[in-house]
Order: structure tokens, then sequence, then C-alpha cells
């Protein structure tokens, strides 16, 4: 009966234990393929001072995905051809969850419609709530019609 009632006190102290250790995110790979438009922001001068990309496609850990963001674009004090953007967006699964992400760095060369940067993962909603994460990205952009063709690749933590 000792020996029962100590075993049993073993398996209860090891259940709580286990229960209480924190649930870590884990590191994975991601990569995503997109495309879509993005409707100029004007200001009053008639000069594009922004972006907003809308798109779909197609990412690790998301699936089918949507996409909606806000760019604001800089020029580059050393090239009048080159923009620097900033700002961010989120993509939606087609469960519905959330991903938002914000750039950190980039350009865009206005002469080839190539994007360059790199971006971080910020949170969500559903599994993605807590996600981090940093991708780099490529761009093709059409800078005429808006359209535009995306690649990330990085690692992603939820």
């Amino acid at each position: 009966m000792k020996r029962s009632l100590s075993v049993k006190f073993l398996v209860l102290t090891l259940t709580l234990l286990v229960g209480s250790l924190a649930v870590t995110a884990t590191e994975r790979p991601f990569s995503l393929n997109g495309r879509g438009i993005a409707i100029p922001i004007v200001d009053s001068n008639g000069n594009v001072v922004g972006a907003e990309p809308t798109g779909s496609g197609n990412a690790t850990h998301l699936g089918m995905f949507t996409n909606t963001g806000k760019v604001s674009f800089t020029p580059d004090p050393s090239n009048s051809n080159i923009l620097l953007p900033s700002g961010g967006g989120v993509f939606t699964a087609a469960n519905g969850d959330k991903l938002n992400f914000v750039i950190i760095s980039g350009a865009l060369d206005l002469t080839t419609g190539i994007g360059t940067g790199d971006f971080a993962f910020t949170g969500g909603t559903g599994r993605f709530a807590n996600a981090t994460g940093q991708v780099s990205g490529v761009i093709q952009q059409n800078v005429v019609t808006g359209a535009y063709e995306l690649t990330m690749v990085g690692n992603i933590d939820y």
C-alpha cells in the first residue's frame, strides 16, 4: 500500500511539473510566393508617397492566404531612382488566422521595378498570436500598373 501511494505521488508530481512547463515557440522555415496590386498613395502635388498593396498566394504555415498592407516611401538621398519603404501589413490564412509583419529595411529601384527587403513578424491572431521571426523578400513591381510578384524566405516562431 505504501509503495502504491509513493508511485501515485511520484506520477502526480511529474504530471504537475510537465504541465507547468512553459510552452515555447518553435523556429520553423518560412517561404511565401504571392502576387497582387499596389494602389499608389499620392500627396497633394501628385507625388507617389506610398502604396496600399493587396494580394494573395501560398505560404508555409499559412497555406493559401490574402494580404493587405500600407507602405510609405522615402526617396533615397543618394539616388533619386531608389525608394526606401516603411510600413507593414497582414497575411490572412484560409482559416482566418492573421500574421502581422513590418518592413525592417528595403529598397525599390524605380528603373527596374525590383525591390528587396527584410521583414519581421509581429504577432497576429489564432496560432500566430505571439509569432516572431524574420524573412527576406524580393518583389518585382510594375511601377506603371502596380502589379507585383513577391517571394519571401526566412524563419517564423510560433
